[in-house]
């Protein structure tokens, strides 16, 4: 297997800095294994909607981010792609307008190849898109099928030329293994052929049945056979050898990148820092809380339409669009800042977690740090305590020992 990087770049100061992510909940066909805040068939009217409220809502939470600067930009769905060139120029205009943008922020928008047109492709290119992620998943026909994707193989390498000819320089494609039935060398002709198209970057997950998709009630019903954690460990270990052998970069448990092109986006997630998440069902880490947007379009539309007349009139006014929220106490963060920081390859700086929390990991979280060390599942390593790679494979296995409990402070 592939070795892991010894140390961590040095760290630069981030408290003034923001990631935007914009949820995009429609689909023209939901996937039989997606539990993500997305729909298919929703009203006309709503979805011509859902576009001003989203401006209205950037409009609500400008106030407070008005001395950040916002580093990178996330269009997540759903499927972002299927929202119309006039409307991303509202939505992008609209974040130029309210947001103290970086001059070399990350513009991401997911994208599912079948509804992927050149001429949409130049259009948000122009508006200043600059990272496209494609949800491929496979180049199986009969797993395309089995995961409800509309798209074929062919379309994919139409879709990955068509935004290259567009001026995308930064692609990143996703891909799931782990599918029942999917033998190894199913997986391995799937990546062999991605990485003829050669794209900066890759997103590489093992299959999950979640409870409530449509894939969970086929496995429930034993009309399909469960995945092969066997099976789905053999298929990851290859992968790691092989992306490295093709000169990608592992830097997190599923995601690899040629150098110099990680995202910069979901590295925010993975170093516990703020982000500000506007649409239907989005999250946020923002102002030292943690808050949720109420999930169902109509609700949400409906909540930031109040709330902006509101404030309209009277310049203040609560965000009816939040459904809930907690401030984190300092046993979550510090939680959420090693179990976010052990996904990267390069693990947690020891010293900088110290400086963070004012308490070493071994004072927070002894007992299942030296668990772990025993099991051969962490190590230290030029002061970042990390995952081994026996400990990428059983990771929820550490996660779960590093929780806090109930009773902590």
């Amino acid at each position: 297997m592939t070795t892991q990087p010894a140390s961590a770049p040095a760290s630069t100061d981030r408290s003034r800095s923001l990631a935007l992510y914009l949820h995009i909940p429609f689909c023209t066909a939901k996937c039989g294994y997606c539990d993500f805040n997305s729909y298919e068939g929703l009203p006309g009217h709503l979805v011509a909607d859902y576009t001003p409220a989203l401006v209205r809502e950037m409009e609500l939470w400008a106030p407070a981010a008005k001395d950040l600067t916002v580093d990178t930009v996330f269009f997540g769905g759903g499927t972002p792609s299927l929202t119309s060139l006039d409307d991303m120029s509202q939505i992008t205009a609209a974040i130029r307008a309210q947001f103290n943008i970086s001059p070399d922020v990350e513009w991401t928008l997911e994208a599912n190849p079948t509804e992927l047109s050149r001429e949409h492709l130049d259009g948000l290119r122009a508006l200043g898109v600059n990272r496209l992620s494609m949800g491929v998943q496979s180049l199986q026909p009969e797993e395309l099928t089995l995961l409800e994707r509309l798209h074929s193989p062919e379309r994919v390498i139409e879709a990955v030329r068509d935004a290259r000819a567009a001026g995308f320089d930064n692609l990143n494609l996703d891909l799931i293994f782990g599918i029942m039935g999917q033998p190894l060398s199913k997986w391995q002709d799937t990546v062999e052929r991605i990485l003829e198209l050669r794209p900066e970057h890759l997103s590489c997950y093992a299959l999950t049945v979640e409870p409530g998709t449509a894939l969970y009630y086929r496995v429930a019903k034993s009309q399909i056979e469960e995945p092969d954690p066997d099976v789905a460990a053999d298929q990851y270990e290859w992968t790691r050898t092989r992306l490295a052998q093709a000169g990608y970069e592992q830097y997190e448990i599923s995601n690899w990148a040629l150098p110099g092109r990680e995202c910069r986006h979901n590295l925010v997630y993975w170093h516990a820092e703020p982000y500000l998440g506007l649409g239907a069902g989005a999250h946020s880490f923002f102002l030292g809380r943690r808050i949720a947007n109420v999930d169902a379009p109509n609700r949400y539309v409906e909540a930031v339409n109040e709330s902006w007349e509101e404030r309209q009139a009277t310049g203040r006014g609560e965000l009816r669009q939040i459904a809930g929220g907690e401030t984190p106490d300092e046993a979550t963060q510090r939680a959420d800042a090693i179990i976010l920081g052990l996904r990267l390859m390069r693990g947690i700086s020891i010293a900088d977690f110290t400086e963070r929390f004012g308490v070493s990991p071994d004072d927070a979280f002894g007992p299942a740090i030296a668990k772990h060390e025993a099991l051969g599942l962490l190590e230290r390593v030029d002061g970042q305590l990390r995952l081994t790679e026996r400990g990428l494979l059983l990771s929820n296995e550490v996660f779960v020992d590093l929780l806090p409990d109930e009773d902590d402070d």
